[in-house]
């Protein structure tokens, strides 16, 4: 279950939108650092010290990545992983783990761009 409760309502983009994404991210940055309230750090300056990027930055990249896959050729390596299917074999008990290709359409989705032709 999502920590944040809002299970039904983000369904698509993943359990929970993405501020509140942000927001436990930087939270538990600023924890490992021991950054507190105290000393008034910006959330970029967090990222800076760590030297990770945002949640917005790994979606763009994440996107950037794509499209570079629909351009290469069907024959390609990285094209036949993206589009082939495991096959059926004994799962764990639980949520299935996200392939890439979900992972991919979540942040279309997130992002406003149609996935009908994606495929």
């Amino acid at each position: 279950m999502c920590p944040c409760g809002l299970k039904a309502r983000y369904t698509v983009q993943s359990c929970c939108p993405p501020s509140y994404m942000e927001g436990f991210m930087m939270r538990h940055l600023r924890s490992i650092m021991r950054i507190t309230w105290v000393d008034k750090v910006a959330s970029k300056e967090v990222l800076e010290r760590t030297g990770l990027p945002s949640m917005e930055d790994l979606i763009r990249k994440n996107l950037r990545w794509t499209r570079h896959l629909m351009r290469i050729s069907p024959n390609r390596l990285p094209n036949q992983i993206l589009y082939s299917q495991l096959p059926s074999v004994h799962r764990k008990r639980g949520r299935p783990r996200l392939r890439f290709q979900d992972t991919i359409k979540r942040n279309q989705k997130l992002r406003d761009i149609k996935t009908d032709s994606w495929t």
